[in-house]
């Protein structure tokens, strides 16, 4: 995915156009960092207030002003087909996602080694551009929950960290919702749409995970770490281990620390 050209925080004379009747071979990633106006091939004209991205697409038509300041940042970069972007990307469209300043550091990383082309440059600025789509992606998609659904968002969102954040302790469906003050079903729903799991799934995750760290530290029985994980049920913990890692807990100590 090679960067063909790129920019951070460019400043051009105030008022300043860019226009590309037939756009460009490359991709452009677009973050606009003072107010602008696009205009479209079907003519229509949309204001982009600080924020905005936009994510051209080869060949395709494109037209913007600045306002008053012209200042963004942006990457140029070609070898990616559109089959590989995330699927909740948006594209030859502005878009507003949530987390700006992640999306900005990244771009001024991909601008450093532009600059610097050292050996390893190329590699780097590959799988930042990579991962400036998967979070653009996401920050669209937290962008639209928020817009969707504010408070409760923001709720479920940091109640679920403090349940994966302290998995080992009892959260039942009727907890979780009591503390949403929803009803069960409406919790369950939401958290499905919100995070595209339940959290029966994410908790079982969490444990087997914090059970692996527990395993590691052979002064404790593999029932010890299974309690210290959350499992109230030896043999069910064994069960849920088998599943997803192919061995027994003992095995996987063996195995580890033989």
């Amino acid at each position: 995915m090679p960067v063909t050209f790129c920019g951070y925080h460019t400043h051009n004379q105030n008022q300043d156009v860019i226009y590309r009747p037939n756009g460009l071979e490359e991709y452009l990633f677009l973050l606009v960092l003072a107010p602008m106006e696009f205009t479209f091939a079907n003519g229509e004209q949309v204001r982009a207030q600080r924020g905005a991205c936009m994510l051209y697409l080869p060949g395709t038509f494109q037209h913007y002003q600045a306002e008053e300041e012209f200042f963004n940042s942006f990457v140029e970069f070609t070898g990616l087909p559109q089959l590989d972007f995330p699927m909740s990307l948006p594209t030859n469209r502005l878009f507003y996602p949530s987390n700006l300043d992640q999306l900005n550091r990244l771009l001024q990383k991909i601008h450093q080694e532009f600059l610097l082309q050292q050996p390893e440059s190329g590699q780097l600025m590959a799988l930042y551009v990579q991962e400036l789509l998967l979070l653009a992606a996401r920050g669209v998609a937290h962008h639209q929950r928020l817009q969707n659904d504010t408070s409760l968002y923001q709720e479920m969102h940091s109640l679920r960290l403090s349940m994966l954040a302290d998995c080992q302790k009892e959260w039942t469906a009727e907890k979780l919702s009591d503390l949403l003050q929803i009803s069960q079903s409406k919790f369950y729903r939401l958290y499905r749409e919100y995070f595209h799991t339940t959290p029966n799934e994410e908790l079982i995750c969490a444990r087997l995970q914090l059970a692996l760290y527990h395993i590691t530290n052979q002064s404790m029985t593999i029932q010890e770490a299974a309690y210290q994980s959350g499992f109230a049920n030896i043999n069910h913990f064994h069960r849920l281990f088998k599943k997803r890692y192919g061995c027994t807990p003992s095995q996987y100590r063996k195995r580890s620390y033989p």
